[in-house]
């Protein structure tokens, strides 16, 4: 296989197959590794002999893992995430998480973002591809007189990592943060949650790109101003394990009727405006991945996150949308 910017623990996966007798296993990639998931598997079933089942579902973190792939497999190696502490209670665990550690040098994109960074304190965090280097773009910063936090969190594995959902590492007395990582999903959402400026550094393109919190709330706030003379809600249930709440939906749903508001649970796994279009409401509140809204944006009728929906019913202000 062409050789990747990845570590694909080839090794640990062989001696896992070994070690548990697995005839037929799984691969669960992200849609940008899907060039090599063919080129895996054929390594994979070559070095060991089972059966690879490729997923052709999507994979969007830890929350998102195929179980209905894992139901007819012995094993289930899923790309590019950390396990979560709720997934890791599951028993027996036939999921085994490979973290596509990346093998590229960090500090050449780290050194270019100095110049973008206007204050004295930065607060460095990465997904979990690059968290292994952090202390490298430490050692970086520091040299250009830079004072550097790395946040800790229980809810994630690694000090400074922060997931699509989670930002909690970030939550560290500092100017402005720099994201090591690649795409706008990881700092545009430290922006918005954080309310600080985010210089966002990819060492695979060495591309720089700013992200400030104001216009990014401002989107949000728009968002909730148009759902405030909505009549109706469809609450939606994330079908997902690792994105399922249905006692937060109940809950919405009875907080709606004491405010007068029809509202009706709405179940399902991917959410997509096709999906929505029948449903005859005023707008929509997702209970699933709270970051899904920010990609509804474009939806014809406002999809709201649990916070923004308690603005409306008048029970959260405005500010404490991020709280």
């Amino acid at each position: 296989m062409e050789k990747k910017p990845y570590e694909f623990e080839f090794e640990r996966i062989k001696a896992l197959i070994k070690e548990r007798g697995a005839r037929r296993v799984g691969l669960q990639l992200p849609e940008g590794l899907r060039t090599v998931a063919t080129d895996i598997a054929a390594e994979i079933s070559k070095e060991t002999g089972v059966e690879v089942i490729l997923s052709g579902n999507s994979c969007y973190g830890a929350c998102d893992v195929d179980e209905k792939l894992e139901r007819i497999v012995d094993l289930l190696f899923h790309f590019g995430h950390t396990d979560t502490f709720s997934f890791r209670e599951r028993k027996p665990l036939k999921v085994v998480f490979i973290e596509l550690r990346s093998t590229v040098d960090i500090k050449p994109v780290v050194e270019k973002a100095v110049a973008e960074l206007k204050g004295d304190c930065v607060g460095l965090v990465a997904t979990v591809q690059h968290v292994h280097a952090l202390n490298d773009a430490k050692v970086v910063l520091t040299q250009s007189g830079k004072k550097v936090v790395i946040g800790k969190s229980d809810n994630v594995k690694y000090d400074g990592q922060v997931l699509g959902c989670d930002f909690s590492s970030a939550i560290v007395p500092c100017d402005e943060i720099l994201f090591i990582g690649s795409g706008s999903f990881h700092p545009a959402g430290l922006a918005l949650y954080t309310g600080k400026r985010v210089i966002a550094a990819d060492p695979f393109t060495m591309q720089i790109s700013i992200f400030e919190p104001e216009d990014l709330r401002k989107k949000r706030y728009s968002m909730i101003a148009r759902a405030l003379d909505a009549k109706s809600f469809g609450i939606i249930i994330g079908m997902k394990s690792g994105q399922f709440n249905l006692s937060k939906a109940l809950a919405l749903k009875r907080k709606a009727a004491a405010k007068g508001l029809d509202a009706h649970l709405i179940a399902m796994e991917e959410v997509t405006e096709a999906s929505l279009l029948g449903f005859k409401v005023d707008a929509f509140v997702n209970t699933a991945c709270p970051r899904l809204p920010e990609d509804f944006a474009h939806f014809n009728k406002p999809v709201l996150s649990i916070n923004e929906f308690e603005v409306v019913l008048g029970e959260r202000s405005w500010e404490g949308v991020w709280q």
